[in-house]
């Protein structure tokens, strides 16, 4: 495991603290773990993950051409996704 410094200032650090103990972190290092493996995961899937996903789809049948009323469909889809609680339409 890699070891990161950051430098806070004294403010910063007591709102970090209180934060991390409010979450039930046991310690700061948890909270901002937490944190950065939120705002990574929220990016998506790794390369590596997005490759094998993408080689799985070449094999799983047709395709669908993406026209500009798909395109249209799909944003929607994704929008009404993100509207609903548990991500799904």
């Amino acid at each position: 495991m890699a070891v990161l410094q950051i430098t806070l200032a004294d403010d910063l650090k007591s709102r970090v603290e209180a934060r991390a103990a409010e979450g039930g972190y046991a310690s700061v290092e948890q909270y901002l773990q937490a944190l950065l493996r939120a705002d990574l995961d929220a990016l998506g899937p790794e390369d590596s993950d997005l490759e094998q996903l993408l080689l799985e789809r070449l094999d799983s049948g047709p395709g669908i051409e993406f026209t500009p009323d798909f395109a249209e469909r799909f944003r929607r889809e994704i929008r009404e996704r993100r509207k609903s609680p548990d991500g799904t339409a």
